[in-house]
């Protein structure tokens, strides 16, 4: 749809006022939220990802087609939360130590709040110690932790490991995600799951839960 493409070019582009007003009018055609999420939004950011990774763009540009994508998802979310069913689980979610990127994050926290999940949003820069603490306040059934450098891959690890040695136990599940995360790196980080997007999150959250 042409509408789509238009969100897609303008978070390309990082034009967030075009991208908010592009959002608004997909709405107003009445494409669904999700399929303005999954077709423009997340295939935008995934090329994004890939020219940054290529060197073809560089962290500017990143950071400011990231902030154009963050205008319509403002734009979205009271649409996906304003009917969701509450009670399926709870999540602790938060980008970990050293990343300062929010937009994959808030996009999972969005869309699974849309999900009927109760969702506790630690923010960027998350140390392990903040994580458990948060745990043992909220007792959630699910974790979420995002990074999108791979610099701060070996965070994962670390806080994956603090987490279980502090007595987090395998009935809190341990979800990762972002650019430089694979499946392979969630199994020898020993999460319990991995998810490419916020979608595919949400359908292992419900695994994961046995639902």
């Amino acid at each position: 749809m042409k509408i789509l493409d238009q969100i897609y070019q303008s978070i390309l582009k990082g034009r967030a006022d075009e991208c908010k007003a592009f959002t608004q009018q997909a709405l107003d055609q009445n494409i669904v939220p999700q399929e303005i999420v999954s077709k423009a939004m997340n295939s935008a950011m995934e090329e994004v990802g890939l020219l940054f990774s290529k060197n073809k763009i560089f962290l500017p540009e990143m950071m400011t087609a990231a902030r154009a994508m963050k205008s319509g998802m403002s734009v979205i979310e009271p649409h996906v939360v304003k009917d969701a069913e509450t009670g399926v689980g709870k999540l602790v979610l938060g980008t970990v130590k050293g990343d300062l990127h929010d937009v994959g994050k808030n996009l999972v926290a969005m869309m699974f709040k849309g999900a009927g999940f109760t969702v506790v949003d630690l923010g960027i820069d998350v140390s392990k110690e903040k994580y458990l603490e948060c745990i043992q306040q909220e007792s959630p059934q699910l974790i979420g932790m995002s990074a999108l450098l791979s610099t701060t891959l070996p965070n994962v690890v670390e806080t994956i490991a603090y987490l279980r040695d502090e007595g987090v136990d395998e009935t809190c599940k341990i979800m990762v995600g972002g650019a430089p995360v694979t499946e392979k790196f969630a199994r020898e980080a020993k999460a319990d799951g991995y998810a490419p997007d916020a979608g595919s999150a949400i359908q292992l959250a419900k695994k994961l839960l046995g639902r």
